[in-house]
């Protein structure tokens, strides 16, 4: 059963921390659609956030008139991060629907992130050049 994440201390239309550290990362593993990614995430906005127990997933909209990008569906195989709270951290993939940033999916290499508010949690982020 998916558990929504709190979001009391922020708006839900703001990125926290680890979303826009992963995303930013994210982008820099795939420098030929880089500029287009991130003129995508200067505006976007979240419309949903949930944490699964086993990591989280981020809905992101893409505000109108900004250009597609055309990169493959599936991003970020490169981006990790130590997260407190779990020993073995998360990785992370960004999902683009028709040429757009959608969904930013958190994944927990092992363990349980319901006890976790992921909306402040401390983390460091990893980015492997070897992937």
């Amino acid at each position: 059963m998916q558990k929504p994440i709190s979001c009391s201390a922020k708006n839900l239309a703001d990125f926290t921390a680890l979303e826009r550290a992963a995303l930013r990362s994210i982008f820099m593993e795939t420098p030929l659609f880089a500029d287009g990614l991130e003129a995508q995430y200067t505006g976007a906005s979240v419309v949903k956030r949930e944490n699964s127990g086993g990591g989280f997933f981020t809905t992101i909209s893409v505000g109108a008139g900004i250009s597609r990008v055309s990169s493959p569906r599936i991003l970020g195989q490169k981006t990790s991060a130590d997260i407190e709270g779990l020993q073995y951290g998360m990785g992370f993939v960004l999902f683009m629907k028709d040429g757009y940033l959608n969904l930013l999916e958190g994944y927990a290499i092992a363990g349980n992130t319901t006890a976790l508010d992921l909306t402040s949690v401390k983390f460091t982020l990893i980015h492997s050049a070897d992937g």
